[in-house]
């Protein structure tokens, strides 16, 4: 024959299988893929005699997968799945088989464990193969593991320095765990405790719909203070709380919660739970919490949370209509994903990674997410739940948005103290400004809407926002006044009344006359000094001059009026500008703009030694203005052109 282990392979599909016969390839030669070994199996001279141990074990090995479970051993008080059992025999067969090659022989071994002879699959690097490849050297390891089974303390002898310290475990029966703990010289593993711990629990999965993917913030900052991913120490205490006093896993438990979930992950938190200080009272307040839940009905079926649709939760618009309605600023795309991931959170108790919109740009982290909720305003927060319960009416759940038990019930302090809520900026920082109940009672007193703003410095639209926020019935103000439009046109127009003099004619505000202006057509003049009334009416010392009413109109007219009359008094322009204290620029100007408004020049400038002279107009100008201001013309130095004498 080939001499290799019979059935090495696997058949080929191309060729007929020959009952009895080696169908490994011939080990020398190259024959054709089709050649076979053919060697005949039942004509070997080589046999393995089985002792009444070697036969038990087999015996036993078909009762347990013809049953699917066995109650021997250390099995007695729990029923594993024959997957579980042959898990245990797999990890002891190898452990057997090591302790042989290495020389530890146990007194309870079977008599054919005398030596290690049918061991071989160590001869390479010392260790044994884990699926050795001779029946003998498998059925040895078999029977060591049976042996093994039978006791407790047996198991620990077999695997004691032979299992390493991180090795994943979940695959292996509980009562195997617990005794490969002990194996390891530490104490009882925190998920041994749990499930092995008394409590009503009939269906594991009816404990699934009471909780969260992820166990209540206020219990995982209690239950896991320490940990540095808090929705994975969550998601580890969930599960733990599932299969207290159970005979499932934890993976198992795991996955009736979040089937999804990496289950590595929340493993290795479990390994360690209620090692450290913090956590001394861990173990024993999810017991607590187990039983708890199986004694009462709470108000949220978290199963049929994990279910619903939430791709349509918190639109960006309710978002901020959220944020208009308490006078907040929204903030930008950043906050309102927070919020939405918060709203989540808070109605499915799943991962934040189990979110629909989860894949999107700048979606926040778990931690980013429990910040938000520390941090929000109470008026935001209390929005917030409001717009979930409008959420959960939609899909027909009449349900609060959130529940948690109270710490008390496992034998915990009372509650944390409230984080402290956050100040965001205000949208309308004057409505922020009036005290809603204050407004309300100095309204419903008989104040006016004016007077309150007046009080907390706003506008009156400001107080009746506040009060139509409040759903109180405003009263009627004031009758508007009824203005004709010829009349309105002849005030602001012709007789150059300002706004605010229309306005305290009639008796109203400044506004409601700029409304009857724009509804009249009438083009209103532009804002600033050059509105004011004495800039847009004409001197009343201009009499009935019509010279005077073109000059003494507008801004700044009376003066350039005087200081023209000083100029009229000196030879030239720059010794009138050196006594009025101004530049020789700012006097020309003014001198330009009067003839401007008269009509022509009034100055003719000096020139090669000659003083300034007057032209005609200007000394009609001068004489107007000396008659209205009462000016003497006995100290005029200044002489008159000859054509204009």
């Amino acid at each position: 024959g080939c001499g290799h282990p019979p059935r090495l392979i696997g058949h080929p599909i191309t060729l007929v299988p020959e009952p009895g016969h080696c169908h490994n390839r011939p080990s020398a030669g190259s024959p054709s893929i089709r050649e076979r070994c053919g060697a005949d199996l039942t004509a070997a001279e080589e046999f393995a005699a089985a002792d009444e141990a070697t036969r038990e074990t087999q015996r036993m090995m078909l009762r347990v997968v013809a049953a699917g479970a066995s109650d021997f051993g250390i099995y007695a008080d729990a029923r594993p799945s024959t997957i579980h059992i042959l898990s245990d025999m797999l990890l002891l067969s190898r452990a057997g088989r090591q302790a042989l090659v290495d020389g530890h022989r146990f007194e309870w071994m079977p008599a054919s464990a005398t030596t290690g002879e049918a061991i071989t699959s160590h001869r390479d690097t010392g260790k044994v193969a884990l699926r050795p490849s001779t029946a003998r050297e498998v059925a040895l390891g078999n029977t060591i593991a049976f042996e093994a089974l039978k006791a407790g303390e047996r198991v620990a002898d077999v695997l004691r320095g032979r299992v390493s310290a991180h090795a994943a475990l979940d695959h292996y029966s509980p009562p195997l765990r617990d005794h490969v703990s002990r194996a390891l010289g530490r104490t009882r593993r925190p998920t041994a405790t749990l499930q092995a711990m008394k409590v009503s629990v009939a269906d594991p999965e009816s404990r699934a719909a009471k909780v969260p993917a992820v166990l209540w913030p206020e219990w995982t900052a209690r239950l896991a203070p320490r940990r540095l991913d808090a929705e994975v120490a969550g998601g580890a205490l969930a599960a733990a709380v599932v299969f207290t006093g159970t005979r499932l896993t934890h993976g198992s438990a795991i996955k009736l919660l979040d089937p999804e979930a990496q289950g590595r992950q929340v493993s290795h938190v479990m390994r360690s739970l209620g090692r450290n200080a913090p956590e001394a009272d861990t173990i024993r307040a999810i017991a607590r919490l187990a039983a708890f839940l199986d004694e009462t009905s709470p108000p949220i079926d978290f199963a049929r949370r994990r279910a619903l649709d939430y791709s349509g939760i918190l639109p960006r618009d309710e978002w901020h209509e959220i944020c208009r309605a308490v006078n907040v600023l929204p903030g930008g795309d950043r906050r309102w994903q927070l919020a939405r991931a918060h709203l989540y959170s808070l109605l499915s108790g799943n991962r934040l990674a189990r979110a629909p919109f989860a894949r999107e740009d700048g979606f926040p982290s778990f931690s980013e997410v429990s910040n938000f909720r520390d941090a929000l305003p109470g008026g935001v927060a209390t929005a917030l739940r409001e717009a979930a319960a409008a959420f959960l009416k939609t899909a027909g759940i009449d349900e609060p948005p959130s529940w948690v038990p109270s710490p008390e019930v496992a034998g915990m302090g009372p509650d944390l103290p409230e984080p402290s809520r956050s100040e965001w900026p205000h949208a309308r920082p004057a409505r922020a400004a009036v005290e809603p109940s204050r407004t309300i009672a100095a309204y419903s007193a008989g104040r006016s809407v004016m007077e309150i703003a007046v009080d907390h410095g706003v506008a009156r639209q400001t107080v009746g926002r506040v009060l139509a926020d409040a759903g109180v019935d405003t009263r009627r103000g004031r009758r508007r006044a009824a203005l004709d439009a010829d009349w309105l046109r002849q005030r602001y127009i012709v007789e150059r009344h300002t706004i605010p003099e229309i306005a305290a004619e009639v008796g109203v505000t400044m506004t409601t006359i700029n409304r009857h202006l724009e509804a009249a057509g009438i083009p209103r003049r532009p804002r600033g000094s050059a509105s004011r009334s004495t800039a847009i009416r004409i001197d009343p010392r201009a009499g009935d001059s019509p010279l005077l009413g073109r000059i003494l109109v507008g801004q700044d007219a009376v003066q350039r009026a005087e200081r023209f009359l000083i100029v009229t008094r000196h030879a030239t322009m720059t010794a009138a500008a050196r006594e009025l204290g101004v530049t020789l620029s700012i006097l020309a100007s003014q001198m330009k703009r009067l003839g401007a408004d008269a009509g022509g020049p009034l100055i003719t400038r000096a020139v090669r030694g000659q003083p300034l002279t007057l032209t005609a107009l200007g000394v009609e100008v001068r004489r107007e203005l000396t008659r209205a201001f009462a000016v003497s013309e006995a100290e005029d130095p200044v002489r008159l052109p000859e054509e204009s004498q």
